[in-house]
């Protein structure tokens, strides 16, 4: 998941000119580089982006986890793989992208699905 402060251009010029750094410095605070982007300057510069207008976005892949109304959590990914959690008796199945079944557990725990993700996501 990645986050970033969406501001105009004009607001980006007007930050720098307020902090007296580079529009690049600017940028690592918007985008919270995971270095340049941490220091205090960066999350007062984050601070006022909002306070002006700016708005955090975060991104995350496109794959969710839908809950049906027969009782099955159901993640598709996009290779074209999901996997399927019955609520009821605690069985997950994992299917490729053509419907064969890959994997069954029975009496799923939260740690079998984490596992599971990771696995169909490695594929």
């Amino acid at each position: 998941m990645k986050r970033v402060i969406t501001v105009t251009r004009s607001q980006r010029e007007f930050l720098a000119k307020a902090f007296g750094v580079t529009k690049e410095m600017v940028s690592y605070a918007l985008n919270f580089h995971p270095v340049k982007g941490q220091s205090d300057l960066a999350k007062k510069i984050r601070c006022l982006a909002v306070q002006r207008g700016g708005f955090e976005l975060v991104t995350a892949p496109t794959s969710e986890v839908v809950h049906d109304a027969d009782g099955v959590m159901r993640k598709y990914f996009e290779n074209g793989w999901w996997w399927e959690a019955d609520k009821r008796t605690g069985l997950l199945v994992v299917l490729d992208e053509k419907g064969n079944l890959k994997k069954s557990i029975e009496n799923a725990k939260v740690a079998d699905i984490d596992a599971v993700q990771r696995e169909i996501e490695s594929v």
